[in-house]
């Protein structure tokens, strides 16, 4: 079974963005990563082994210009809410049951010249 962040990758990746997203942490230069957060959760077993679980992640990019750090987060996210199409269309692993994410990129400063924004998203799955 594939995990359900490299799908969320592979989704994001098809967005033909200006960085690609990896899984993880962020490269040394300007890039777009996912990462799990705490939170997930089995919300209910059935008898056949398939599951329902709620996964949180964070989606955040990392760029030295803010403008399109902004505008690149905005845009995955506005992207985002279609995934239940994709999975359908590519995954016959996950069946999305509802979607909760962040509208609007949150700011974090740090002090190496980049800036970073982050949004949040929490997907209910059954994982077939």
């Amino acid at each position: 079974m594939k995990n359900f962040i490299y799908t969320l990758v592979d989704y994001i990746n098809q967005l033909e963005l200006e960085y690609p997203v990896k899984v993880g942490i962020f490269d040394d230069e300007p890039s777009l990563m996912v990462r799990p957060v705490t939170g997930s959760e089995v919300i209910h077993e059935y008898m056949n082994g398939m599951i329902d679980i709620r996964l949180p992640f964070e989606i955040s990019i990392k760029s030295k210009d803010q403008e399109v750090a902004f505008n690149i987060l905005n845009e995955v996210m506005n992207h985002i809410k279609d995934i239940g199409k994709f999975l359908n269309d590519e995954s016959k692993e996950h069946i999305l049951l509802n979607l909760e994410m962040d509208q609007i990129p949150v700011f974090q400063a740090n002090e190496d010249g980049y800036f970073y924004y982050t949004s949040k998203l929490t997907a209910d799955l059954t994982v077939i």
